[in-house]
Protein backbone atom coordinates (compact mmCIF):
# COMPACT_ATOMS: atom_id res chain seq x y z
CA UNK A 1 0.00 0.00 0.00
CA UNK A 2 0.86 3.49 -0.47
CA UNK A 3 0.29 6.70 1.70
CA UNK A 4 0.71 9.90 2.01
CA UNK A 5 0.85 10.16 5.80
CA UNK A 6 3.21 9.26 7.92
CA UNK A 7 2.83 5.59 9.06
CA UNK A 8 4.61 3.88 11.98
CA UNK A 9 4.90 -0.25 12.37
CA UNK A 10 2.49 -1.04 15.19
CA UNK A 11 0.21 1.83 14.38
CA UNK A 12 -3.03 0.38 14.34
CA UNK A 13 -5.28 1.84 11.70
CA UNK A 14 -9.53 1.12 10.41
CA UNK A 15 -9.30 0.25 6.73
CA UNK A 16 -11.71 1.04 4.30
CA UNK A 17 -11.30 -0.27 0.87
CA UNK A 18 -13.01 1.33 -2.40
CA UNK A 19 -11.83 -0.75 -5.53
CA UNK A 20 -13.62 -0.70 -9.01
CA UNK A 21 -14.39 -4.03 -9.16
CA UNK A 22 -16.89 -4.09 -6.22
CA UNK A 23 -19.98 -2.96 -5.69
CA UNK A 24 -19.58 -1.62 -2.19
CA UNK A 25 -16.85 -0.89 0.30
CA UNK A 26 -14.88 -3.18 2.44
CA UNK A 27 -14.25 -2.64 5.96
CA UNK A 28 -11.08 -3.84 7.97
CA UNK A 29 -11.84 -2.74 11.87
CA UNK A 30 -8.61 -3.26 13.39
CA UNK A 31 -5.32 -3.58 10.94
CA UNK A 32 -1.60 -3.14 12.27
CA UNK A 33 1.38 -1.37 10.64
CA UNK A 34 4.01 -3.81 9.86
CA UNK A 35 6.70 -2.22 7.71
CA UNK A 36 7.28 1.16 6.34
CA UNK A 37 9.65 2.88 3.50
CA UNK A 38 9.38 6.00 2.43
CA UNK A 39 5.73 6.33 1.12
CA UNK A 40 5.04 2.55 1.01
CA UNK A 41 4.03 0.30 4.04
CA UNK A 42 2.32 -3.25 4.58
CA UNK A 43 -0.29 -4.25 7.08
CA UNK A 44 -1.96 -7.20 8.74
CA UNK A 45 -5.22 -7.19 8.87
CA UNK A 46 -6.37 -8.32 12.32
CA UNK A 47 -10.98 -7.83 12.57
CA UNK A 48 -12.94 -7.19 9.74
CA UNK A 49 -16.25 -5.82 9.41
CA UNK A 50 -19.30 -8.37 9.85
CA UNK A 51 -18.54 -10.58 6.55
CA UNK A 52 -16.17 -8.93 5.04
CA UNK A 53 -13.06 -10.93 5.45
CA UNK A 54 -14.54 -13.41 2.82
CA UNK A 55 -14.75 -10.74 0.38
CA UNK A 56 -10.88 -9.31 1.49
CA UNK A 57 -9.66 -12.61 0.36
CA UNK A 58 -11.88 -12.36 -2.42
CA UNK A 59 -10.14 -9.26 -3.85
CA UNK A 60 -6.55 -10.01 -2.99
CA UNK A 61 -6.77 -13.31 -4.95
CA UNK A 62 -8.54 -11.81 -7.74
CA UNK A 63 -11.94 -13.87 -7.22
CA UNK A 64 -15.04 -12.27 -7.61
CA UNK A 65 -16.12 -10.19 -4.71
CA UNK A 66 -20.30 -10.41 -3.69
CA UNK A 67 -21.41 -7.15 -2.67
CA UNK A 68 -23.06 -6.31 0.53
CA UNK A 69 -25.95 -4.18 0.24
CA UNK A 70 -25.73 -2.06 3.76
CA UNK A 71 -22.49 -1.06 3.36
CA UNK A 72 -22.35 2.85 2.43
CA UNK A 73 -20.90 3.67 -0.66
CA UNK A 74 -17.08 5.89 -0.20
CA UNK A 75 -14.73 7.15 -2.84
CA UNK A 76 -11.42 6.34 -1.75
CA UNK A 77 -9.16 4.01 0.56
CA UNK A 78 -9.63 5.68 4.05
CA UNK A 79 -7.13 5.30 6.82
CA UNK A 80 -8.31 6.19 10.07
CA UNK A 81 -5.74 5.91 13.29
CA UNK A 82 -7.35 3.30 15.79
CA UNK A 83 -6.67 3.49 19.81
CA UNK A 84 -4.65 0.53 20.86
Amino acid sequence: MQSNVALTPGSYLALHIDAPEIETPLAVEVSIVRWHKDNQFGVEFLRYAHGDRERVIGLVEGREVPAIASRVEQDELSLTPVAA
